[in-house]
C-alpha cells in the first residue's frame, strides 16, 4: 500500500495545488491530510474550501482548531495570534467551516501507522478537550520525553506535520532505555527528495514539513511524504510551485505585510527567485 500525506496548508492554494498534481502523479492508495487547513496566511478559506471539496481523511491541527474558536494560543505567539484572528474573520460567513473544523479527529489510527497533527504522545486524556499545550514542538526536550512510550508504542510509524521541518526520524529496536543520540534524523536536501528504507525492529517518526510554510527550515518549496509499505520505505519531497501571484497578494494586504512572520515568508520567497 502507498500513502500520501501533506499538511500546513495554510491558506497557501498555489503550493497545494502543486501538491495535489504530485500526488495524483504517484497514484497513492491512500491520502491523509495531516491538519493546518488554515492559518498564517490570510486566505485559509480558500485551501478550506478546496479540501472539503475532496473529502480526504484529515485530522485537526492547531491552528484550525484556535481558529475554530476551541482554544486560544500562547501569549507570546502575536504574530500567530493575528493570522488566527484574520482567519477567524474570513470564515466567519460560514458557519459550517469553523464546525468542520471542530469536527476533524485529533488521530487516525491504522495497525501499521497513525496520522496525528503533531504528536500521539501529547494528546488530552480521554475526555478532555484539547488546549495549545498539546501542540509544542518536537525539540530534542520534547522527544527525549516521547522516547520509553515511542518505544512500545503500537505503530510502527507516525505521520505527522506540525513543525514545518521536514525529517523521519528513526529510533532502532533492540534499545532498552534508548536517548536522544539513539535516534537518526534523515533530512532532505534543500533540492531533492529524501527515501529511507525501513528496517524490520525500527520506529519511525515523520515530520511531514508544510505545503505552503512559512517554512522554518529556509526552503520555500511544499513539502509531502509517501509510505510505501510494500516497497518498505519513505520517502520526504520538496515539490515546487508558482509562489509569484501569493506574493503579489501578500503585498497588497497591508495588514499581514506588517506582520514580522509573514515579512519573512515573504523575503524568503523573493530571495528564491535568484
Amino acid at each position: 500500500m502507498r500513502i500520501y500525506c501533506f499538511g500546513d496548508l495554510h491558506g497557501n492554494v498555489y503550493a497545494l495545488e502543486a501538491c495535489l498534481r504530485h500526488m495524483d502523479s504517484l497514484k497513492p492508495d491512500v491520502v491523509y491530510c495531516l491538519g493546518d487547513l488554515v492559518g498564517w496566511l490570510p486566505f485559509g478559506d480558500r485551501t478550506l474550501r478546496r479540501m472539503r471539496s475532496l473529502r480526504l481523511p484529515t485530522v485537526a491541527g492547531n491552528h484550525d482548531l484556535m481558529v475554530a474558536g476551541l482554544f486560544t494560543d500562547h501569549p507570546r505567539q502575536l504574530d500567530r495570534m493575528q493570522a488566527t484572528a484574520y482567519n477567524a474573520g474570513l470564515l466567519a460567513h460560514a458557519p459550517d467551516d469553523p464546525e468542520y473544523l471542530l469536527g476533524l479527529p485529533l488521530m487516525i489510527e491504522k495497525p501499521d501507522h497513525v496520522a496525528v497533527h503533531h504528536s500521539p504522545f501529547h494528546l488530552p486524556e480521554a475526555g478532555n478537550a484539547p488546549h495549545i499545550g498539546n501542540f509544542d514542538y518536537l525539540d530534542e526536550a520534547a522527544l527525549e520525553g516521547a522516547l520509553p512510550r515511542w518505544k512500545s508504542f503500537p505503530q510502527r510509524v507516525i505521520l505527522s506535520g506540525h513543525d514545518h521541518l521536514p525529517a523521519i526520524y528513526e529510533l532502532p529496536g533492540g534499545i532498552d532505555a534508548p536517548t536522544v543520540a539513539n535516534v537518526t534524523v534523515h533530512k532532505p536536501t534543500t533540492t531533492g527528495s529524501v527515501t529511507v528504507r525501513l528496517k524490520a525492529d525500527a520506529r519511525y517518526w515523520v515530520k511531514g514539513g508544510s505545503v505552503g510554510g512559512p517554512y522554518r527550515d529556509g526552503v520555500p518549496q511544499a513539502n509531502a511524504v509517501l509510505l510505501d509499505d510494500s516497497a518498505e520505505t519513505i520517502t520526504l519531497f520538496r515539490i515546487p510551485y508558482p509562489w509569484e501571484q501569493l506574493l503579489k497578494e501578500l503585498s497588497e494586504n497591508r495588514f499581514f505585510s506588517n506582520i514580522p512572520t509573514i515579512r519573512r515568508y515573504m523575503e524568503l520567497l523573493k530571495g528564491s527567485s535568484g
